[in-house]
């Protein structure tokens, strides 16, 4: 009898300490942990297309509380992970050698995913991620708390928008720190498939990626085609650079009269691009509003081009009433398809334009507190 359990135990020493067979190129295993989830629930690894078409590429069955995926991939993609009944996705970057996934059910975004560089890289930049939005968080909270405080404030708010400025460049810059990275490709792919990405910090992201990389595989050349195809047929591929003269435009007020941007004689203009169906608009008129009564005597001017449909000019009229609008206010009513806001590249709103006193565009999408600090800077 202890020769049996000697000589099962020494076969299971054997072949616990062998070691796991090497991958072939291009192999990948993705070994899950699913502590908690039922067996016999099914775990998928899909793959979205342009941002929108989704397709699983590879399935599993959770047994004993595990899962793996084999297969073969030419190239770096992104995935991402569902569990049958488990609630949410967790991202991954997909490519040859064995990954590890500790998933946590009850919150799959937080599952924990290891083994290979371009998941390492990944994990930094989802770390840098969690703090930054973290921190943008603690503000506001500390915004919400300051109620009886203006001055305090308006300095944090100030902050905010620095915050939320720095989160916007946060991914460009990412990827230039890590130009010799598969995933740098991938998140610029993601970055340019949304619908109002940065034309020129996309552009300029992607001069930083090694050629190498680009051209590593077919996958990464296929990558590296759409991001050149997108930023090239970029709306914002012509829009306005500072330091250039602003387009003159003419359009008619609420009476009617047409009211010509290059008339407008102010040390300081701001175009104002919005719309009376605008939330984010309304809830930023009330600084405009502050911000003219306590320049316009020293320069300030503002122009507001509303971009309404022709069925809402008495919703138009009503908004600039009731929000004290009381300066030049015009509108094609032509809603997206509005002439100056393509002549100006706007695709969202607020979007607010300063000129100087020669009608060159001196700072551009400034709202609350920057554009509070633009507007003193350059009148006070």
């Amino acid at each position: 009898m202890k020769t049996q359990i000697f000589f099962i135990f020494s076969i299971a020493l054997l072949f616990g300490c062998k070691p796991s067979t090497p991958l072939a190129e291009g192999d990948y295993i993705v070994n899950g942990k699913a502590e908690g989830v039922y067996d016999g629930l099914r775990a998928y690894l899909i793959k979205s297309t342009n941002g929108r078409t989704k397709i699983a590429t590879d399935t599993a069955i959770v047994f004993n509380g595990a899962f793996t995926f084999k297969g073969n991939i030419n190239g770096t993609e992104m995935r991402a992970l569902t569990i049958d009944g488990v609630s949410g996705q967790i991202p991954l970057v997909l490519e040859a050698g064995e990954i590890q996934i500790h998933v946590f059910k009850d919150s799959l975004s937080k599952s924990k995913i290891n083994g290979t560089y371009n998941n390492g890289i990944f994990n930094d930049y989802k770390k840098l991620t969690e703090q930054k939005k973290s921190d943008i968080k603690a503000i506001r909270i500390a915004i919400s708390e300051s109620q009886a405080a203006p001055e305090l404030i308006k300095s944090l708010q100030k902050k905010e928008d620095s915050l939320r400025k720095n989160f916007k460049l946060y991914g460009f810059e990412f990827i230039a720190k890590h130009s010799n990275a598969d995933f740098s490709l991938l998140m610029l792919n993601e970055l340019t498939v949304r619908k109002n990405f940065d034309y020129e910090l996309a552009s300029k992201a992607f001069e930083t990626i090694n050629p190498a990389i680009k051209n590593k595989n077919k996958t990464n050349r296929n990558t590296s085609d759409q991001i050149e195809q997108l930023i090239k047929n970029s709306p914002d591929k012509n829009k306005l650079k500072i330091g250039t003269k602003a387009p003159d435009f003419s359009a008619p007020s609420p009476e009617g009269d047409q009211v010509k941007l290059s008339a407008i004689k102010g040390k300081v203009t701001i175009i104002d691009f919005w719309a009376s169906w605008c939330k984010p608009c309304r809830i930023e008129n009330p600084n405009l509003v502050k911000l003219y009564k306590e320049y316009h005597s020293k320069g300030l001017e503002i122009i507001s081009v509303s971009l309404d449909r022709e069925t809402q000019k008495e919703y138009w009229i009503k908004a600039i009433e009731k929000d004290q609008l009381n300066w030049y206010n015009v509108s094609n009513l032509k809603f997206w398809q509005d002439p100056i806001a393509k002549a100006y590249g706007v695709n969202s709103i607020p979007a607010t334009f300063i000129l100087d006193e020669n009608g060159i565009l001196i700072a551009e999408r400034l709202r609350g507190a920057e554009l509070d600090a633009k507007i003193k800077s350059l009148l006070d």
